[in-house]
């Protein structure tokens, strides 16, 4: 959808390429080895490491897109997400994201298991 989107802007097939490459990257936020796409990655998943307060607005966002599905098949599949970043060696890729958001991100992480 998005590449058809752009398309409409005219852009070359290596641009289209590589903007449809990233967002398909953000459904598994795997080290992409592109750099520009492992920041769209963080940034992505930058409230992970915000404060807890901002952080759980996010999960009721969260929550809200998946309404239809209730507690008892959500809760799982949530926990599931959120025990798959607390395995990776780190959540983020690059760096500064790393350094800045990483610790916070797996304390609010584990918080919110707990709180399911």
């Amino acid at each position: 959808m998005a590449v058809l989107s752009l398309d409409k802007l005219v852009l070359s097939p290596n641009v289209l390429q590589k903007v449809s490459d990233q967002i398909l990257a953000t459904k598994a936020h795997h080290e992409s080895g592109d750099r520009d796409t492992d920041y769209l990655l963080d940034a992505d998943l930058s409230v992970l490491g915000k404060s807890f307060e901002t952080y759980m607005e996010y999960t009721k966002k969260i929550r809200k897109e998946y309404y239809i599905y209730p507690d008892f098949m959500y809760k799982p599949g949530r926990k599931k997400v959120l025990q798959h970043f607390l395995e990776l060696k780190s959540i983020f890729k690059t760096n500064e994201f790393r350094d800045r958001y990483e610790s916070t991100a797996r304390e609010n992480i584990r918080g919110e298991i707990e709180s399911l």
